[in-house]
Order: structure tokens, then sequence, then C-alpha cells
């Protein structure tokens, strides 16, 4: 059975932003089952909708079973795995995982960001699944501040983390099209 690698990306992305679009080409290029997802309706993501789209393509896990997420990815993915607890798991990829969101410039940004952050995730229910973690952070994310976020996933998580200097929220717009070392991280799960 070969190994499955899920890649999602964030609130307002697309599979074909240049980063998300690189995993996939990677993870094929790795002899993964590669899918890059598009996620439903990411300029009002709900946790809900984007769970089912996890479900209704991913469909089981286990520990064949890999995922690579961006952003409000990241949660989205956590929220599934939460869900599939009991099961084994390979590994998951979290870049700028928002889990603590700043940044938001309005009140109805805010209204979608709330339920995302306000909503608990079974943090030792998906350590349960044996998966081997790795998180990504930027030194000077303004939607994703490192401090914060970092000590939630050293906290509940675990993992290795790696902190990457000025690449912003890890977007087109900051210049990233890649992550070479996750590169190597997904190398040596394959």
């Amino acid at each position: 059975m070969s190994k499955r690698l899920f890649v999602v990306h964030g609130w307002e992305g697309s599979s074909s932003e240049p980063m998300i679009a690189w995993f996939g080409k990677v993870g094929s290029e790795f002899g993964f089952e590669t899918v890059v997802l598009d996620m439903p309706n990411p300029s009002v993501p709900t946790i809900d909708a984007w769970t089912k789209h996890l479900e209704d393509n991913v469909y089981y896990v286990d520990q064949e079973t890999y995922f690579v997420g961006h952003s409000l990815g990241c949660q989205a993915i956590l929220r599934y795995l939460e869900m599939n607890k009991g099961s084994q798991l390979g590994g998951v990829i979290l870049v700028a995982p928002a889990l603590r969101i700043s940044g938001l410039e309005n009140q109805v940004e805010e209204d979608i960001a709330r339920p995302w952050v306000d909503r608990p995730i079974d943090f030792a229910g998906i350590r349960s699944m044996n998966g081997k973690f790795a998180t990504f952070f930027s030194d000077n994310d303004k939607f994703v501040h490192v401090d914060e976020n970092k000590e939630i996933i050293e906290k509940s998580l675990g993992g290795q983390i790696i902190i990457e200097h000025a690449k912003g929220h890890f977007t087109r717009d900051d210049g990233v099209t890649d992550l070479p070392v996750a590169k190597e991280i997904l190398e040596g799960w394959k």
C-alpha cells in the first residue's frame, strides 16, 4: 500500500498557490499518492465544511497517511484528525498554523476566525495517533505570531519546530514559493 499525502491550503488560499502546488509536486516526486485539495468557500472557511471536505477526500487515516497544511488549513487537518483518534497516523507538516490569529482587519474577519480560535482542539487524542509532526513558523508572520502559537504547539503537540527567518505568512506575497527544509522532512518520511 502506498503512502498518501494530502495538502491543505489556508484561508483565502487555493491549490494553485506556489508553495501549496510545490508541496504537491514534491509529494508526487517522492512517491506519495498526492492530493492537493481546494477547500470549500476559502474566503469564508468554516470548521464543519472544511473537516467534511477532508472526510470526503481522505476517507480514512492510517500510518501511511500524511498531511501538509498551511495556516487555517493546519487547523482543519488537526480537527479532522481529532475526529479520527484511535487511528494511527503517518505524519503532519504544519506551516504557520493559525491557532491564535493576529492582524485581522475588520469585524467580518474576526467573526470568521472566532470559531476556529475559540473551539478547543483535542491535542491529546491527536498525539495518541503516534504520528510525526513538524511545524514551521516565521519570525515576521503578521497573522500567526510565533511566540504564542509556538508555545501552544510545544505544550500540546510536540514534534519538530522550525523557525524560518523573514518568510512572513509563507505566501506568494511574502516571496515564498517553496520550503526546502520541509522537503527534507518529507523525504525522510517517504
